[in-house]
């Protein structure tokens, strides 16, 4: 009976409804399009470290030891990157922890690239996008994972965005 009912409602809504039902279709594809490229280009506010870290003054393994972080420890980024590194705080200070020590998720390590020139830091991944800022060449960035049409997503100072991958360097 239950069967017999959904069949009839499914096609009556074939014959009445095809263009309703199509167009909010559409409707509903592209705000949950925008929605997710949107998303996935904001700045990662917390990471969780894989594994006890040492956080370190500056960001290079040479730099003074401020403190150890445990593993599975909760730190929030502050937006700042170095080649390799994440600037975080952590027990009231900023600190530099190896990007591969934190995670976003389930895969450990978070991806950092470099500017190869001076490059705008898009709203949307597409070349006539809004400019969000300029980062000059040789600044870090950290990347998100995303990646549309030649772009990947991006933050830098804290601020989400997108990049051409010409010019970048990993």
């Amino acid at each position: 009976m239950l069967v017999t009912r959904f069949v009839i409602s499914i096609c009556f809504l074939a014959d009445r409804g095809t263009r309703l039902f199509g167009s909010l279709g559409l409707v509903v594809v592209a705000v949950f399009a925008l929605t997710a490229q949107d998303a996935t280009a904001k700045a990662p506010p917390l990471a969780t470290t894989v594994l006890n870290v040492d956080a370190l003054a500056g960001p290079e393994y040479a730099a003074e030891r401020v403190a150890m972080i445990p593993q599975g420890a909760e730190v929030e980024l502050t937006g700042d990157a170095a080649p390799g590194f994440l600037s975080v705080y952590y027990d009231g200070q900023v600190v530099w922890v190896p990007a591969q020590y934190l995670s976003l998720g389930v895969q450990p390590g978070i991806d950092t690239g470099v500017t190869v020139a001076d490059t705008p830091l898009l709203d949307a991944p597409m070349p006539d996008a809004s400019v969000l800022e300029i980062i000059m060449e040789g600044e870090s960035v950290i990347l998100t994972g995303a990646n549309v049409d030649g772009y990947d997503a991006a933050s830098h100072d804290g601020a989400g965005g997108w990049l051409d991958k010409r010019d970048l360097s990993r």
